[in-house]
């Protein structure tokens, strides 16, 4: 019985003799022989990569066919680790270690060819916002050392998923280091942000993977509805909260802490914990995020001293500060503004109707409730009253002089 690899040989051997009779039948001179047969003279070249054709497949080897040229060899040493389910006609991308060894063959390597593959599979998925899985191999300060193959790529803190964010309230460089030490040896699913291959530049992004389901959730939740959560983690700038949707689902969120209360927070470590269940009301989904808010569930201090004004009402205000464009003015607890058009005729600087520290009449123009602003007029310098005893002095003189 005649073994399949001599067969294989051989036919491809019949197939390049038919082709070449066929040439020198068609052409005389060795210019038109080169025209018509093209590439099929040239040589290839070890160290380089080229495209074959899978023929058979054994136990310790791959036979292909290369192009044409020659029956091609991959010893089994020579298969890749990452190399896919092959089958006969499959068409890969293999290293030419040999261009002929002593049966005439070429040697061909895939675990060589990787790299290369690889570098342009990840192009393909750079260019087409593919998602791909990563393996976390490393970490520093800054994000995660990740692998694809052949190829490493860093995947920023900043550029994490919120489920695997290192919340750690001091911002302690060492604690959040070791957060991200925890998470080595995982698997992400990742779109690439930056591929430069020959500037050795891989950057991925797991926050950017998520983006289409998170789009899909954010889509379904409305603003102003009010969610029960879960705090997960306490920063310097708000709260990470484990929000639970209308449809069973979670999604995080943050708090920031100029939405945790109406009053002024020190230290918000001091008034929640980790774990602590708390309602918040959806304020924004803008930019593929769940901004979330607490004090907008609680009574609003300002307005409850607002309702106390209205719009043409005379009150006595202290200006707090000067600018260019007006004065902030200090009316009971409420802040206002006086802009220079509200201070009168051809007044350019408000430095000239105005002292910082000294109270002067406003009338109300408006009550700005979204943004706790009081919008003044000014009206003018504060009118004297004469004490009671001054008055009651002068009415004495008064009927002395009447005697």
């Amino acid at each position: 019985m005649k073994n399949i690899y001599l067969e294989s040989r051989e036919v491809l051997l019949q197939k390049e003799e038919d082709k070449m009779a066929d040439v020198k039948n068609d052409v005389k001179t060795m210019k038109d022989v080169v025209s018509q047969a093209g590439n099929k003279l040239v040589p290839i070249r070890a160290g380089e990569l080229f495209e074959v054709q899978v023929l058979q497949i054994l136990k310790n080897k791959i036979l292909v066919d290369v192009n044409g040229f020659t029956l091609g060899i991959i010893p089994e040493q020579e298969f890749s680790p990452e190399m896919p389910d092959l089958k006969v006609g499959d068409k890969i991308l293999a290293y030419v270690l040999t261009v002929e060894n002593d049966q005439g063959d070429a040697v061909l390597s895939l675990r060589r060819a990787d790299k290369e593959r690889i570098s342009k599979l990840l192009a393909t998925k750079y260019e087409s916002g593919e998602v791909l899985p990563v393996k976390a191999t490393s970490a520093n300060k800054g994000g995660l050392i990740c692998q694809f193959g052949d190829f490493e790529g860093f995947l920023p803190v900043s550029q994490l998923a919120s489920s695997h964010y290192p919340k750690v309230s001091s911002g302690d460089r060492n604690e959040i280091f070791n957060r991200l030490k925890a998470l080595v040896g995982q698997t992400f699913q990742v779109k690439i942000l930056n591929f430069e291959p020959n500037a050795g530049k891989l950057i991925f992004s797991e926050k950017a993977a998520g983006d289409s389901l998170w789009q899909e959730k954010l889509s379904k939740i409305k603003i102003g509805t009010t969610l029960q959560g879960e705090i997960t983690g306490i920063v310097n700038f708000g709260l990470f909260v484990k929000a639970e949707l209308p449809d069973g689902e979670t999604m995080e969120g943050l708090v920031h802490i100029s939405e945790v209360s109406w009053e002024h927070i020190e230290d918000l470590n001091k008034e929640f914990k980790v774990g602590q269940k708390i309602k918040v009301e959806v304020i924004s989904t803008d930019n593929n995020r769940l901004s979330l808010s607490i004090k907008r569930l609680l009574p609003d201090p300002w307005l409850k001293e607002a309702a106390a004004y209205k719009v043409g009402q005379q009150v006595t205000g202290t200006v707090t500060k000067i600018t260019p464009f007006g004065a902030f003015v200090k009316v009971g607890s409420l802040d206002g503004l006086v802009h220079i058009s509200k201070m009168g005729e051809k007044i350019t600087d408000p430095r000239q109707v105005v002292e910082e520290g000294k109270s002067y009449e406003f009338e109300i123009v408006a009550i700005e409730k979204d943004l706790h602003k009081l919008s003044l007029s000014f009206k003018g310098e504060v009118k004297k009253t004469a004490s009671p005893d001054k008055e009651k002095g002068t009415k004495t003189d008064k009927k002395k002089k009447e005697k």
